[in-house]
């Protein structure tokens, strides 16, 4: 007989249709996986594009009724055959991405193979995200996670801290490509939650001008609280390559870490705010084709890097330096988590996440008790 739990379920449908609370199979335990009981989960920009409509396309309906929710840490209630170093009872951050070599893909795909499985050629299996097929995530009570993926929490890193691991090790994953120095000075676009930690890291690797943009005041204050130096507001009439120009004495900042992507031109923007022969990473998901001056690129020595989601910076998975970060102090969610729900409140917790502005919202998060 079929093990249910309870867990927020969509059918496919678009907001405000299209989920319920109700029963649903706890999935069946692997070899070599973990059954972990959710206690925090993030509600991501990207479920809202999913329930939104944005990306729902995305999703192949095989894959439904699904349930959401990519950023998450439990506890382990159960271990698979061939599963060492884990046992019940664990505090663990669940990370999402898995590659050919946690799913059993033969042969593993060359991606994969060399350590960079957020570029698998076979597409990602995410945990909470139903692209290839439908592992429950965070809205659930439980999730299976390949035991390569379940990161033992440190004492003192709190599951909601853990939880927003997923976005932390995408700032982590930036740097790795960055590779700024001390002394660089640094722009970080946009002050949602991927700015905030990408402030985090940038003052872990020891950047100390760090300018960032902020849509809203709310934004720009947790800005300020993540280390940057200094923060343009955007509003009527301020141009931000003009402003992060003014600030740097007209030489610009060396590098420039991109997070809004959507139908913004902010890359555009972040090439005229570089000094000459400096380096740009974008980590935004952008909606198709954007506009970019090759020219003033050219001229100005400007490169672009690309940085997708996270995987092995070193010799090390990019999430287990963003656990170190969390543990050592040196980053906090503390402040990035803003509101809270339980799994009843399911509604209310979207309509916030969806009002961002309007409830000063950087993250919405399900927490369950024990």
């Amino acid at each position: 007989m079929t093990e249910m739990m309870r867990a927020i379920v969509w059918d496919g449908d678009l907001w405000p249709k299209g989920l319920e609370l109700k029963e649903f199979p706890i999935p069946e335990l692997r070899p070599g996986w973990v059954l972990v009981r959710n206690r925090a989960a993030g509600i991501c920009g990207s479920d809202l594009h999913y329930l939104g409509g944005q990306t729902r396309h995305l999703i192949p309906d095989r894959n439904l009724p699904a349930v959401l929710g990519h950023e998450n840490a439990g506890v382990v209630v159960k271990v698979g055959a061939g599963v060492g170093g884990l046992e019940p009872g664990d505090r663990v951050a669940v990370e999402p991405l898995h590659g050919c070599l946690e799913t059993g893909r033969l042969p593993p795909c060359a991606a994969c193979l060399a350590g960079h499985y957020e570029l698998c050629e076979h597409h990602l299996t995410h945990v909470g995200i139903p692209l290839v097929e439908m592992l429950p995530g965070g809205y659930g009570e439980y999730s299976i996670v390949h035991a390569s993926k379940a990161h033992k929490m440190p004492e003192g890193v709190s599951f909601e801290d853990a939880a927003l691991l997923d976005v932390l090790a995408v700032g982590v994953h930036a740097l790795g490509i960055g590779k700024p120095i001390p002394g660089m000075s640094a722009a970080v676009l946009g002050s949602g939650v991927i700015g905030v930690d990408l402030i985090q890291c940038l003052r872990a690797w020891g950047i100390s001008e760090i300018i960032a943009t902020a849509r809203y005041h709310f934004q720009a204050e947790a800005a300020k609280k993540a280390g940057a130096s200094a923060v343009v507001e955007l509003g009527e009439g301020i141009d931000p390559v003009e402003e992060v120009l003014r600030l740097t004495d007209g030489r610009g900042v060396d590098q420039v870490y991109e997070g809004v992507g959507g139908k913004t031109d902010v890359v555009d923007e972040a090439i005229r705010m570089c000094r000459r022969g400096g380096l740009v990473i974008m980590t935004g998901i952008f909606d198709g084709r954007r506009p970019i001056d090759l020219l003033t690129m050219l001229f100005s020595g400007v490169s672009i890097l690309s940085s997708n989601s996270y995987s092995i910076t070193g010799m090390k998975s990019d999430y287990e330096i963003a656990l170190d970060l969390l543990a050592s102090g040196q980053a906090t969610h503390d402040f990035v988590v803003t509101h809270r729900f339980a799994p009843e409140q399911f509604n209310e917790a979207i309509e916030t996440a969806f009002d961002k502005k309007g409830n000063q919202c950087l993250r919405a998060m399900f927490v369950r008790t024990e």
